[in-house]
Order: structure tokens, then sequence, then C-alpha cells
């Protein structure tokens, strides 16, 4: 078996299935949809596996993200667990709890940060934003991209400078021409200026603004007073967000459990949260998977039809072809070269499916991208298996009939014609 008889056979086999163009397009055309269907989700699937590590990668695949979660529970409740003193919650993080960890993990690194609680304004106009103080290293913490002016720098802290990192989200708010950098925002009482603006994937960074730890610190405090409806509601907090990054990735599953336990001692009311990124990114990827899986075998489905259908018109065509059959085993052909003959005419259905389902899937995943909002992605390697998986198809479905007719007498055949 040589290149040119196997090209010979393919465009023998392709002249028989042109003479019946229309029925040969009806044939493929679940081998078409099967494999547009096949490259669209590979690509969707591959985007949002890239979208997902983006966006969780993003938070620090090293880090344990603690914030401190005030409960809403109404002051006045004797039945709370949390501590009191006077008409004032503690709720949240504390020092003690920030060195029983530093004490537990020595070779971490941390960024311990401030709560600020305060209406956001620029002029007269609301901003929907949190802040938080937080000292320079913090940006380190996270795959930060700035999109304009600077960051911050240890010096603004040690002074307690008035300046303000926005994310991306606030500059939008803020709707200035010219941009944001060099404007004052204010943040309860207090104005800062405006530095810079990042792109952070930081847990509710939607809407986020940064000002330097000793600068919020020193004009905040940890008491927080808030007055509604005619009456106030004193909260202290003493850490708002604390941010452990760990030497190693293979870290983390052990030492998150151990952060939860020293902190859930304390804080039996739940006044906390623990973002585990990396846990974040495995479950995503599981669910993904899942769902690729699930979506390939809708795929397969109409493979497998499209392939009966090969199979259906490639028995037609055997029965039809039963003379032509006898007058070719008559003048020498033999049952091998009859099975070759009709396989051929079945893989070339099937590849031609394959190569009209690839162009469809190379249409359809932009379109599916617009749909879902995830970025979708062409692979060769989604090309390559869709084609293989199409001339299997073909190979798998088509070699039945081509038994077939290579087991037919010659006689029998040309008393048939």
């Amino acid at each position: 078996m040589n290149i040119v008889w196997i090209y010979e056979l393919a465009v023998e086999g392709a002249k028989n299935l042109y003479r019946h163009k229309l029925r040969s397009t009806l044939t493929i055309l679940g081998i078409v949809f099967g494999v547009g269907a096949v490259i669209t989700m590979m690509g969707i699937g591959e985007g949002a596996q890239r979208t997902v590590l983006k966006e969780i990668g993003g938070l620090g695949l090293r880090n344990i993200i603690i914030d401190s979660v005030q409960p809403t529970i109404s002051l006045k409740s004797d039945n709370s667990q949390n501590s009191r003193r006077g008409s004032v919650l503690n709720f949240g993080l504390t020092k003690r709890d920030v060195l029983r960890i530093q004490s537990a993990l020595p070779d971490s690194n941390y960024a311990i940060c401030h709560m600020v609680k305060g209406k956001i304004f620029f002029g007269a106009k609301r901003i929907n934003a949190k802040a938080l103080g937080v000292p320079s290293v913090y940006f380190k913490f996270f795959r930060t991209t700035i999109i304009d002016g600077t960051l911050f720098h240890e010096l603004n802290d040690a002074n307690m400078h008035r300046v303000a990192v926005i994310t991306e989200e606030v500059a939008k708010a803020m709707n200035i021409p010219g941009g944001p950098i060099n404007e004052k925002i204010r943040i309860g009482k207090n104005l800062f200026t405006v530095i810079g603006i990042v792109d952070m994937p930081v847990k509710k960074a939607e809407g986020a603004i940064f000002i330097p730890y000793s600068t919020a610190d020193g004009l905040y405090g940890k008491l927080s007073v808030q007055y509604e409806a005619g009456s106030s509601d004193m909260t202290r907090n003493e850490v708002g967000q604390l941010v452990i990054q760990l030497q190693d990735e293979n870290m983390i599953s052990a030492a998150a459990p151990i952060v939860d336990r020293i902190i859930r001692d304390q804080h039996p009311a739940d006044d906390f949260s623990i973002t585990v990124p990396m846990d974040l990114l495995k479950a995503r990827q599981r669910t993904q998977r899942i769902l690729n899986l699930v979506l390939l075998l809708i795929a397969a489905i109409s493979l497998v039809v499209g392939g009966i259908g090969i199979m259906n018109i490639m028995l037609a065509i055997v029965t039809e072809r039963i003379p032509e059959i006898g007058i070719r085993r008559a003048l020498g052909a033999t049952g091998q070269d009859i099975l070759f003959q009709f396989l051929a005419e079945a893989i070339v259905l099937s590849s031609a499916g394959g190569l009209m389902g690839c162009l469809m899937g190379f249409i359809l995943v932009p379109i599916a991208s617009l749909w879902t909002g995830w970025e979708g992605v062409i692979t060769p390697g989604a090309a390559i298996v869709s084609i293989a998986v199409a001339w299997l198809v073909g190979v798998t479905f088509g070699i039945t009939p081509a038994l077939r007719a290579s087991k037919l007498e010659h006689v029998s055949c040309l008393r048939n014609e």
C-alpha cells in the first residue's frame, strides 16, 4: 500500500460521491454539526479556563485572604456572641489573631489592612466603592496592572500622606474627561488626591479605593460611628483584612485549615471570611471539566448520528452498485480492493464533513464568545482532534458496508445486472 494508491482511491471515491451531490451533502451534515460543536465547545472551554486562571490567579495562588465581616445583628440584642464595651460592637480580626497566625506561620509574608468606613464622594457625586488602608507592599501580593499614574510607596505610608489609588471601576464612576489623576476624592470628612488607577482582581475590588495604612489608621482609627434614621451604631474593628502570602503553593492545603482553626477559636460568631484562591481555582477547574465533558458528550451524539447516516447511505450505495462490484471482481479486483474502495468513500465523506465542521467551528467560536462573555480560544489541537475524530467516525461506520461489498461474489453480482 503506497501513497499514490491511497490518493487514487480517495480521488475515485470523491468522484463517485460527487455524482450524487445532494445525497452526499445531506449525509455529511451530521458530521459537520458534530465537528463544529466539538471545536466550539473546546474553544469556549479553553477560553473559560484561561479566564478563570486570570481572574482567580490574580488573587495570588500563594495567598490566604481573611476579611473582617460585620455581623448583621442589632447592637441592642443581649444574645449576641460578639463582645461589647458599652454600646460598641467589636467584630472581625484583632491584632492578637494576627500574632497567633504569625507564630504558626513564621516564614510567610503578611499585609495588614485597615477597613475604612465612610461615605465616598467626588464633588457632590456619591461613589459606590469600598475604602481600604493598605501598606505599600499590598499591591505586590496580587496581580496589579497600573493603568495610569503610580502606586503610593513607603514614604507616603510613613508620612501619612493623603493619597489614593483607585480601581478602574471607580475611575469610570468619576467620569472625568481628562482622567481622575490629581483630582480630589472625599472619604468621610477627609480629602485624598488620586495618584493612580489600577486593575486588581482583589475580592470586592469592583469599586475599591486604597489609601496608605498609616493614613487610614490615623484619620479614622478603629472606632466607627454611623448615623442612620436618628440612631447611631458604633463598631470597632482592629484589622479589616489580613493577607497571608506563603512561600510555596503546596503549603496552602496545610496552612488554610490551621488559619481557619486559629481564628474560629476566638470568633464563634463567624465575623470573618477566608478566601483561598488556590481552592477556588481547583473548584472552578473541576466544575469546568465536568461542563466540558457534558458538552463534548452532546457533540459526540451528533457525531454518532452523522456516522449512522454515513453507514446508512453507504449500505444503499453498495446495494445500487452491485453490478459494478461484479464487473470489478470479474476483471480481477480482489475483495480487499473492493473493501478499500468503499471504505475510502466513507472516509472521504467524513473528512469532507470534518473540514466543513472545522470552518463552522471557527465561525461559531467568536459568536459564542460574545454570547457567553468568555474569550474563545481556537487551538490547533482542537482542529486536529476534530479532524481525527471525523476520520475515525468514517472508518468505524464505513467498515461494515465496505466489508459487505467485499464479500459479494462476482457471479451473484452479475446476475443482478
